[in-house]
């Protein structure tokens, strides 16, 4: 029980009380709002973005993204007048904004919305107070977002409809969106039917309300939406939530209940905005309100309410009841994602059939080359492991292959999707080409073997994808730490082992043969040494377990594991290294940066980045064994038993760690779980940086009252971290996973984030 505690108590002081907030689940889409459905694209709410502002301004953004695609398309009268250029589905603002841009340049469209003009917004509490937020955004939109009421807001939209006088189908509720060679064909449930070239989504989220899943939350006396204060008078009533639309809740009800009570799952409220706090507090001093933090439901009665407290200092939980005639559940909304599947479009992080398949082709790929190319060195069953995967790979290709010319349209959607999908699958290709060659007709293309491909193809991906990267996110930052990963992966990781190194060697350039050079640096022609400039110990294991290891690497590997990398975390943070140096983040930030939002988030996620400090310990025993019997085995003879035993480890390492986690699984979850699987789980170097992070006064810092609690930084984090939750508390993050790609500070909307250090 002893070592069970230090070991918690260990991993404890690692994780440092890291949240483990989850993401929520969106529709997948494009930079133009283009869902996975070419033609079909998504504004207002479902972008992620939570706020007025942000929703008009994607309606202006959404049309002028159409336009720039139909740039030459002519709109003369149409011969058949009930095909519409565009299809707006939802009268919110992001729908009138949208429909009003579309009127300017005179599209031929229609609105469908299944209630009444603005009904998220006529549904709001009466007198509940907008924010036109962020206040330094300026939009395009003709719709304008002011500071005021829910009443002077919906005066504004009002106006701004009548003035425009947009061609509008009321109680129209679209039930079923379907693919046609025009278009789409869209359908009601009344039995309407419309016939559209594209499709604008425009119908938030607010009418799917979340639910407790509590036993009597059917019962009469429990409420989604908050109307009008007064229907609460003489009540006993409990608000159940933590973020702004709880808290203006219990506010506004307190004024006519007879008791108003806010329960609360956390320990303090962290997401509402200052003014709506300051509100609370003087509420809850003056009485009018009880608070009741680190409280969770359990059942609803007909008179009583039975809650759980939760005691965080030594998590013992105690129950008790509270009288109670009205309940209003405001714990947010969820999109609608039933419909939303229905009608065809992917959603984040949700695996279909054919995404599991794809993964297992990308497994049995990467099976091809990284088993395939440690096959060259001698090892029977590595063969036999490549063979049996490549004919896995071509079966199952065929089927995959049949499904991805159905999805040829999605594939090849635009410019880049085309030279993205071709470009993988001609690398495919290369790879499988050149390693069948090599094996088994003995043909070395340009004389090399797959290892030299491997390489090339690595380098060549990290500068095709990251010129990309640079392209789509301009920021200083993005482009030096790009540049630097890419000139740090062509020119000491791929030219100078595989070209430069060979070539001055056998012109003997390289100096004499008991030179430094070629008895410390690269011994016996120990080219791939070079590797070691850059990628420390316990990554590349080969800079100390090494039977002929030099003065030379002993020096410079304790100086770049113990002395320079510690430095960098201590100043700059762990992604001093992982961000800026490291191949594996250099592959991350380029291939993957596409798909780091599909990082699992959460507790079990969080756990499981424990796994890189045991295999830091495997590591760490087998490398101390060997040099046991490289130093010691002149005084002490049984330290070859010692190294005998390291050697056995090494082979478990070699296939467990480096061909299977850190090359199987690490770079066949690219599109699948996100570039950074290897590094957050599984990496032994990363994990001994997550110790030296502990003590580092790197941060990313934030203003609390510009945060709008969007999770966006959160769902862009190739780390997992839950990034929002530090946000909303406007505390410094000192997560021990952050890398620095500065993926949350460059996406954040309302630039609540930045770097900095501790003072």
């Amino acid at each position: 029980m002893i070592k069970i505690s230090w070991i918690s108590r260990y991993f404890s002081w690692l994780h440092n009380n890291a949240p483990e907030g989850e993401v929520e689940v969106y529709p997948t889409i494009s930079d133009s709002f283009e869902s996975s459905v070419p033609g079909i694209r998504v504004i207002g709410d479902l972008t992620g973005l939570p706020l007025l502002k942000f929703s008009v301004e994607s309606g202006v953004k959404v049309v002028e993204e159409i336009a720039k695609q139909n740039q030459n398309r002519i709109y003369s009268p149409k011969s058949d007048p009930f095909l519409y250029d565009v299809l707006i589905v939802g009268a919110g603002p992001a729908g009138v904004s949208a429909g009003i841009e579309f009127k300017k340049l005179n599209y031929n469209f229609i609105i469908l919305e299944a209630n009444d003009p603005f009904h998220t917004i006529k549904s709001y509490p009466k007198g509940k107070p907008i924010f036109a937020e962020p206040e330094d955004l300026k939009t395009k939109s003709e719709v304008r977002i002011k500071n005021g009421t829910k009443e002077s807001l919906l005066q504004d939209l009002q106006d701004v409809l009548k003035k425009w006088k947009l061609p509008l189908i009321l109680k129209a509720r679209v039930s079923k969106i379907q693919n046609e060679p025009f278009g789409f064909s869209v359908l009601c449930e009344d039995g309407k039917k419309f016939k559209t070239k594209e499709v604008v989504l425009a119908i938030g989220k607010s009418g799917n309300a979340r639910n407790l899943e509590i036993p009597g939350e059917e019962l009469p006396k429990v409420y989604h939406r908050l109307i009008d204060p007064k229907d609460f008078e003489n009540e006993e009533v409990l608000v159940i939530g933590g973020g702004d639309s709880a808290v203006e809740a219990a506010i506004a009800v307190s004024d006519f209940a007879k008791t108003t009570t806010l329960s609360y799952r956390g320990k303090e409220l962290v997401r509402p905005k200052s003014e709506n706090k300051q509100k609370l507090e003087s509420l809850i001093q003056s009485g009018k309100i009880e608070f009741l933090n680190a409280t969770e439901i359990q059942e609803i009665g007909e008179t009583e309410i039975s809650i759980r407290e939760l005691n965080f200092q030594n998590q013992q939980l105690t129950s008790k009841k509270i009288s109670n005639t009205s309940v209003l559940i405001q714990i947010g909304s969820n999109a609608p994602i039933d419909f939303l599947k229905q009608i065809g479009l992917k959603i984040q992080n949700q695996k279909r059939l054919w995404d599991w398949i794809g993964f297992i082709e990308m497994i049995l790929f990467t099976n091809v080359v990284y088993f395939g190319k440690a096959s060259f060195y001698g090892v029977p069953t590595y063969s036999t492991i490549a063979l049996v995967s490549l004919v896995g790979f071509v079966l199952l290709g065929i089927p995959f292959g049949v499904h991805l010319f159905r999805k040829r349209k999605e594939l090849f959607a635009n410019s880049w999707n085309t030279f993205k999908n071709s470009y993988i699958f001609f690398a495919a290709l290369y790879f499988c080409t050149v390693y069948v060659g090599g094996k088994y007709f003995d043909f070395l293309l340009l004389g090399k073997q797959p290892g030299f491909h491997y390489t090339l193809l690595y380098s060549l991906t990290i500068l095709t994808f990251g010129l990309r990267r640079m392209k789509a996110r301009p920021t200083k930052y993005i482009k030096r730490q790009t540049w630097t990963l890419i000139l740090i992966q062509v020119f000491p990781l791929f030219l100078l082992p595989e070209i430069i190194l060979p070539f001055l060697g056998q012109n003997e350039l390289l100096g004499d043969r008991n030179g430094f050079l070629l008895t410390q640096v690269f011994p016996y022609g120990a080219y791939w040494n070079a590797y070691g400039f850059i990628l420390a110990w316990p990554l590349n294991m080969g800079i100390f377990y090494n039977t002929g290891i030099t003065t030379f690497w002993l020096i410079y590997g304790i100086t770049q594991t113990f002395v320079i990398i510690p430095y960098l975390v201590f100043r700059f943070g762990k992604g001093a290294y992982c961000g800026w140096i490291c191949s594996c983040g250099g592959l991350a930030e380029t291939l993957g940066d596409e798909t780091r939002t599909k990082m699992p988030h959460g507790k079990f996620a969080n756990r499981l980045e424990n796994t890189g400090q045991w295999i830091l310990l495997f590591a760490t025993v087998i490398t101390i064994l060997k040099l046991s019997e490289i130093f010691l085995s002149p005084w002490f003879p049984f330290t070859h038993v010692l190294g005998s035993v390291g050697d056995r480890g090494k082979k478990v390492y070699d296939v467990i760690v480096d061909l299977m986690l850190g090359g199987v699984v690490g770079v066949g979850s690219y599109f699948f779980l996100s570039g950074r699987v290897w590094c957050r789980f599984f990496c032994p170097l990363s994990a001994l940086m997550h110790i030296y992070a502990r003590f580092s006064r790197f941060r990313i810092l934030s203003e609390k009252k510009k945060c709008i609690s969007c999770n966006i930084c959160t769902k862009v984090c190739h780390q997992g971290i839950d990034v929002m939750s530090y946000a909303n508390k406007g505390i410094p993050m000192d997560n021990v996973q952050c890398v620095r790609c500065s993926a949350c500070v460059v996406n954040c909307p309302t630039n609540v984030l930045s770097f900095g250090e501790l003072k």
